[in-house]
């Protein structure tokens, strides 16, 4: 008897196995599962913007120069800020400093596996003595600074983190910071 009732609960659990196998390949395959998430402190971020500086553009009345760039990461927001001292000669004759925050939103290039910010912009100017025109001047000197380095080049590169490059052609999906952390989410192809 004991040989029989043997067979009889291996087999119950056998069928009890393949039967929950079969509903789990029944189950949909959530999508979220097939995204890859990046995680990228400030710390990190500011190392790799650091070396894009200092810049300099030079308009018909004035010279803007930026440097001193530190990474802003605002609790919850999809945006990546950046706060920058300024330097700014006006007819060559007069020099005035201040600082800018600029903020913009994060690109990534699924081809080459680099993230960039666009849509950067000026959002806070501050000099002090300086007429309106000329402030308005150098707004747009560093307006356009700021947007044409930071659509060209790359704040981040997959794989410099040990990610794997074969998550070339992923499309971004989200983008928020947490915890003081940049969390980037991709949906993988």
């Amino acid at each position: 008897m004991s040989g029989h009732s043997g067979y009889c609960m291996r087999r119950r659990f056998f069928l009890w196995t393949a039967l929950m196998l079969s509903w789990l390949a029944l189950q949909p395959v959530c999508a979220e599962d097939m995204n890859l998430v990046i995680t990228l402190d400030r710390a990190d971020l500011q190392r790799r913007v650091e070396r894009m500086f200092p810049i300099t553009r030079e308009g018909e009345l004035v010279t803007v120069e930026l440097r001193h760039p530190r990474v802003i990461l605002a609790e919850h927001s999809d945006r990546i800020g950046m706060r920058l001292r300024v330097h700014a000669v006006a007819a060559q004759q007069f020099s005035v400093s201040g600082s800018a925050r600029i903020d913009g939103v994060l690109r990534f290039d699924n081809s080459m596996g680099e993230f960039y910010l666009d849509d950067a912009s000026v959002e806070e100017l501050q000099i002090d003595n300086v007429d309106p025109v000329s402030l308005d001047q150098i707004r747009q000197l560093a307006d356009g600074l700021v947007r044409d380095l930071l659509q060209e080049h790359p704040i981040y590169t997959l794989g410099q983190m040990g990610e794997s490059k074969r998550i070339m052609g992923s499309e971004l999906k989200s983008v928020t910071v947490r915890d003081g952390k940049l969390i980037v989410e991709l949906a993988m192809p």
